[in-house]
């Protein structure tokens, strides 16, 4: 029987964990949390970083897309959006789901970030991944595209070229929206605002952003020509027009979604 869908395409938005950067990093400084992470801060600063490792993120959003094997998409939404939502209520959904279906996981830079905070939070919670995930060569396996598909490994030929921009230029390469008002850094204080509706809408952005990106590598493999993807773009648009008008979501993206032009 075939799947329900191949690909799950996915994004996750998190915040620091400020407690756990505390106590492992300053461990007998009676520093607050707040003053533990400004002074990380400054060191990643004077490194030429700014993103606190994965290890001290919490999961406040995921969004995915569940994309069938013609590359269509059946489902776009939130994972583990139950009232309240919690870092459990996003991990166990996301592992549940990935073992249901079995999908091959489409991120970007997901095994750097994505794919190893759903790991962390597996591993903190005590849940069960499953043997799946872990069999040799499986999905964590660096070069399994069969299992996972790592959009960034794969433009930059899993890191021998170097772009500056992220999926962010490789979006408005193809007229995406890609980063507009809201940005990665502004989701610790937006969080703190209790503004979640606009990190979700953002999750969900990013989602999209990555499934067009997807799609012209797939063209670029010859799994689909330039017209397939053009037309899959065209059936994705009404898709998230549909779910604007019914959820409020990606008002913004549309209002700058634009055409691919050579």
């Amino acid at each position: 029987m075939a799947k329900e869908f191949k690909y799950l395409v996915y994004d996750i938005e998190s915040v620091v964990n400020k407690p756990l950067l505390n106590k492992v990093l300053f461990a007998g400084q009676n520093l607050s949390d707040d003053e533990a992470l400004k002074l990380h801060q400054e060191e990643l600063s004077k490194e030429g970083r700014d993103f606190v490792n994965a290890a001290y993120h919490t999961p406040v959003c995921m969004a995915a897309a569940a994309i069938r094997e013609d590359f269509t998409i059946k489902k776009i939404g939130l994972i583990g959006d139950i009232t309240p939502r919690t870092p459990r209520s996003i991990v166990e959904a996301f592992w549940e789901t990935y073992n249901k279906s079995q999908p091959i996981l489409v991120d970007f830079n997901g095994r750097g970030y994505d794919a190893r905070l759903m790991e962390h939070w597996a591993f903190q919670l005590g849940i069960t991944i499953g043997p799946f995930y872990f069999k040799k060569f499986g999905p964590r396996y660096r070069f399994a595209d069969e299992y996972q598909i790592d959009l960034q490994d794969f433009l930059t030929n899993s890191g021998a070229i170097k772009y500056r921009g992220g999926l962010d230029l490789f979006s408005k390469i193809l007229g995406k929206p890609g980063k507009m008002e809201t940005k990665g850094h502004m989701v610790e204080e937006l969080f703190k605002n209790g503004e979640q509706f606009k990190i979700d809408d953002y999750c969900l952005s990013d989602v999209m952003d990555t499934y067009f990106v997807f799609l012209r590598t797939r063209v670029m493999t010859g799994e689909i020509s330039l017209a397939q993807e053009q037309q899959l773009v065209g059936l994705a648009r009404k898709m998230l027009e549909e779910k604007r008008d019914k959820e409020g979501y990606f008002k913004l993206y549309l209002e700058h979604f634009g055409e691919w032009q050579p």
